[in-house]
């Protein structure tokens, strides 16, 4: 229109594509939210404020149709901004289809995952089917977290991860109240959220697959359990800008092509204590090794506890990605020369507590 400005333009498409997704015209919706961030993207570049409230209003359309996956994707390309250029203030004029509250929990998804919880806890069979149709479109799952009795997103993996939560029950401390805990490969969030249940003043859940950040955020609001959820290697963890009292890194390791280097860049924002699980195969024991040896030695290396990692070329139990599994004085050296000072065993194998 005559007289009216590219972002006045662009704030009129997106206040009309909030009130069409009220309503349910979900289609129509995203045509406009697609028009609008166009123009705040032309007119004020791809790292702006205005635009990551764009992509966040359309990531809530997305959750509304159930396409969990991508509404993540996009909403993690608005935390970015956010975090590069701080978040909206209060007095910024384009609506919000679902105002993010200030422990980052969304509040018309979670009024909504609430809603649908309580109904099913009371017997409503159309919010229980609800319920099985969003897990699905949020599956696969491979955590099975335990939402109401009889209803679990991954009931044929039962125990799984609650048989190492058992181990690590027991040596992380009850009480988690003013500490910072970072969760490495947080899947679906199991372990977030038992930080949280400890009271810890801040979790934050990184993790490589979209749609496990997508579940991790259904479980935050249905257990109204704040977490922090970013897409972020292991190899990237300083980008968080922060460092952490406690740090999970579980079932992981054999993940990554390059181990130390994780450990190494995983060593430098644990402030404290980090506990750990990876794969162990191959002899027990420790070789006890010199401090040096020389050129010529080949018999120390015939060692039965030799620190030894075995690369797998193929895959390991059907999955590709399965890389490395280690002997047990492998991880302890290797968690050593990372820059832990302590590495304590524990009842179970293939989890230590190592302490900076």
């Amino acid at each position: 229109m005559e007289g009216v400005s590219a972002h006045e333009s662009a704030a009129s498409l997106n206040d009309q594509a909030v009130k069409l997704q009220a309503e349910g015209k979900y289609l129509e919706a995203d045509d406009l939210y697609k028009k609008s961030l166009a123009i705040w993207e032309s007119e004020l570049g791809p790292d702006d404020r205005l635009v990551a409230q764009s992509l966040a209003n359309r990531a809530s359309l997305y959750r509304k149709m159930g396409v969990h996956d991508e509404a993540e994707r996009i909403f993690q390309i608005a935390q970015r901004i956010w975090s590069r250029r701080g978040f909206p203030g209060s007095g910024d004029q384009p609506l919000w289809a679902d105002p993010l509250q200030k422990d980052g929990m969304l509040r018309d998804f979670g009024a909504h995952v609430r809603d649908l919880r309580d109904r099913t806890g009371r017997g409503d069979a159309a919010a229980r089917a609800e319920v099985e149709d969003t897990l699905r479109r949020l599956g696969p799952w491979y955590h099975n977290v335990v939402l109401q009795p009889g209803l679990m997103t991954n009931p044929s993996n039962a125990d799984y991860p609650g048989s190492r939560w058992r181990v690590l029950d027991q040596l992380i401390p009850k009480d988690l109240r003013g500490k910072s805990v970072l969760d490495i490969g947080c899947n679906s969030g199991f372990f977030s959220l038992e930080m949280k249940k400890r009271g810890a003043a801040r979790v934050v859940g990184v993790d490589i697959m979209l749609h496990l950040l997508a579940q991790s955020r259904f479980a935050s609001h249905w257990f109204e359990l704040p977490l922090e959820l970013h897409e972020c290697e292991a190899y990237d963890v300083e980008s968080l800008g922060s460092k952490f009292d406690v740090v999970l890194f579980i079932g992981v390791l054999y993940h990554l092509k390059h181990p130390l280097y994780a450990l190494e860049k995983i060593a430098s924002v644990c402030k404290d204590t980090m506990y750990f699980q990876s794969a162990v195969r191959g002899p027990d024991g420790d070789a006890n090794p010199l401090d040096d040896y020389p050129g010529s030695e080949v018999h120390a290396f015939d060692h039965p506890a030799w620190p030894k990692l075995y690369f797998i070329e193929k895959k390991f139990n059907g999955d590709e990605s399965n890389w490395w599994f280690a002997t047990r004085s492998c991880l302890r050296a290797m968690l050593r020369t990372a820059g832990f000072r302590s590495v304590e065993e524990t009842s179970n194998p293939e989890i230590f507590v190592c302490r900076k």
